[in-house]
């Protein structure tokens, strides 16, 4: 195939296994190279203007600079990049939030490899990619109680708490500090009018979030 019908891939996850994974099944694919791989958000950005891939995948939950901070910093300098967001949780709320800030595409680390492939090539192509059950949540979704004000990591933190995760176990999924985790869960009640994690629970049972 030639170079110049090869869809060019940037890969952004704070795990090297989870990278090595992702570059294992896209170059699979005879169409598909991996170009650059990052940990960070911030090394996202730097590596995305070094190499400018055709599509860029991108961890919403990272240490530091979050997916979707990252997602925003590079569409304020390049309006056209075509960026496909990946997160452990197929939430339809952190989908709409990443849809919201300009992703072209959202998916589950769960998802099949061929939908993987079949993602990253018609964004290329200038189309959007939602994974199926995702997307069929988001078109019966209507956010309430506040949730629309909350920030993707801050949607990721609600999850967490509403199922009975305690701030120390957040803290080691999503890499961050335990003073951080609590500073996101005072915001959340706040901007929820909450003041305990049984009203958040509440709210999340209601919006079909999580069972009850």
């Amino acid at each position: 195939m030639s170079e110049d019908k090869v869809i060019r891939v940037q890969v952004v996850d704070d795990h090297a296994l989870v990278r090595d994974g992702l570059r294992g099944l896209l170059e699979c694919s005879p169409d598909i190279r991996v170009v650059a791989e990052s940990s960070t958000g911030e090394e996202a950005y730097t590596h995305y203007f070094k190499q400018r891939p055709d599509v860029l995948l991108l961890d919403v939950a990272m240490p530091g600079e979050g997916g979707i901070a990252a997602l925003r910093r590079i569409l304020r300098r390049d309006a056209k990049a075509r960026i496909v967001m990946l997160t452990m949780f197929d939430d339809e709320l952190i989908a709409l939030k990443a849809m919201q800030a300009g992703a072209c595409g959202f998916l589950s680390k769960g998802m099949e490899s061929t939908a993987l492939c079949e993602a990253v090539r018609r964004v290329a192509g200038g189309e959007t990619y939602i994974e199926a059950g995702v997307a069929q949540r988001m078109a019966l979704h209507r956010t309430g109680h506040g949730l629309d004000l909350l920030s993707g990591r801050e949607l990721e933190v609600f999850r967490m708490l509403a199922e009975g995760t305690n701030v120390q176990e957040i803290a080691n999924l999503l890499h961050l500090s335990p003073k951080t985790v609590g500073t996101h869960r005072t915001r959340i009640m706040d901007k929820l009018g909450c003041d305990n994690v049984a009203k958040l629970a509440r709210i999340a049972i209601r919006q079909g979030i999580i069972n009850a």
